[in-house]
């Protein structure tokens, strides 16, 4: 065994490793134990901006909903110019299972932290659920799910929310998937060990009397919510609940362009800077594994013509990964044909890898946030 084959076969062992214990992480906080078995009442939040074509499909979902006595809708026009605030008229005029009130804001900084702070400032739930018009719940008892057995002790929950199974299955679609099933298995996995350090905004929810507010943090483009995760974490050492069963997710409606995704993932990534430094060192781990797993099998192939060897061991860890997240898209219940496509990895770190390059030379423009 040559030098590089040996320094590929201890990346990838160190690789698989990690990912496996990921992967246990997320099957294990599917257990829910030590519950406090109370339906509290709710309160939705939803920061809207231009996003009228969504909200009819959207609120039918929220009337379908089997909701705590004296829950609440909060909708926040965040300075919309299409058809949004006459909808919110609309609706406020029907008879609701829940109580709704909408708000319009103007002159907002980009994201949504002020719009979502304002809407916290009017909710009087026990808990705060978070969520984007863009999204649709699984089920008829989201709010419930994502509330209802929940440790007396934790501060927050964090859910789960995967890409809208609507479109044609395309190489779009599939990379889109297996990205929403990485992060997941990511921050799933750490917060299940202890380690939280984000959440996903479209389906979090915190308990209102102890919501430490959004970050002032100017320079994001996003990540309200990874900074809110973080500041909880950080400051009050509170601990946070998983709810992560397929009828607590909130899927979501994603880019139909590689260019859209890509500035949507630019946009998401602005925040991993602001991580805390251990946070920011555990997901670097992987990537700086599978790099120099690629570096050590292309000299191992040039150097010695190692060829099977590498190719061997390249593809252990391709399999690996593939049962990894067959196990997760079985777990959480993910449409079946997606059980394949953790063997499209190698070509979802290309894009990352493509993603993280444009993001060193070209900054984003703040009229994108």
């Amino acid at each position: 065994m040559n030098e590089w084959v040996a320094l590929l076969t201890v990346c990838s062992a160190l690789y698989i490793l990690h990912s496996i214990a990921l992967t246990r992480a997320c099957i294990r906080a599917l257990n829910i134990a030590d519950v406090e078995e109370k339906a509290h009442t709710i309160s939705v939040l939803v920061c809207i901006k231009d996003d009228a074509q969504y909200w009819p499909r959207w609120w039918a979902s929220m009337k379908r909903q089997n909701w705590p006595i004296d829950s609440e809708i909060i909708a926040i026009d965040d300075g919309s110019n299409d058809e949004l605030p006459a909808l919110l008229e609309l609706a406020a005029l029907e008879e609701l299972p829940f109580a709704f009130s909408h708000y319009r804001l103007e002159g907002t900084s980009p994201g949504k932290r002020e719009a979502l702070s304002y809407g916290v400032q009017h909710a009087s739930g026990h808990w705060l659920l978070f969520t984007d018009v863009d999204c649709l719940p699984v089920g008829n008892a989201w709010g419930l799910e994502m509330t209802a057995y929940i440790p007396a002790h934790a501060t927050g929950v964090l859910g789960v929310s995967w890409p809208l199974n609507e479109r044609q299955t395309s190489w779009l679609s599939r990379l889109q998937a297996l990205d929403g099933m990485y992060i997941a298995r990511s921050y799933v996995g750490w917060a299940e060990r202890g380690k939280p350090y984000m959440g996903v905004g479209r389906n979090m929810a915190i308990r209102r009397a102890e919501f430490p507010g959004f970050s002032k943090e100017s320079v994001t483009a996003s990540g309200d919510d990874d900074l809110l995760i973080q500041s909880l974490v950080r400051s009050r050492g509170q601990s946070l609940a998983l709810s992560v069963h397929r009828a607590a997710h909130m899927d979501t409606a994603m880019p139909g362009s590689w260019s859209g995704w890509l500035a949507q993932k630019r946009r998401h990534w602005t925040v991993a800077w602001h991580y805390k430094a251990a946070d920011k060192w555990r997901l670097a781990v992987p990537k700086l594994l599978r790099m120099v797993s690629v570096l050590a099998a292309i000299s191992a192939v040039v150097v010695h013509n190692s060829i099977w060897i590498t190719g061997g061991i390249l593809g252990c860890m391709w399999l690996v990964e593939l049962l990894n997240f067959r196990f997760i898209t079985k777990a959480y219940q993910a449409p079946d044909f997606w059980q394949n496509w953790g063997g499209f990895l190698p070509f979802w770190s290309v894009w990352s890898a493509w993603i993280a390059l444009t993001m060193v030379w070209k900054r984003q423009d703040k009229s994108q946030w």
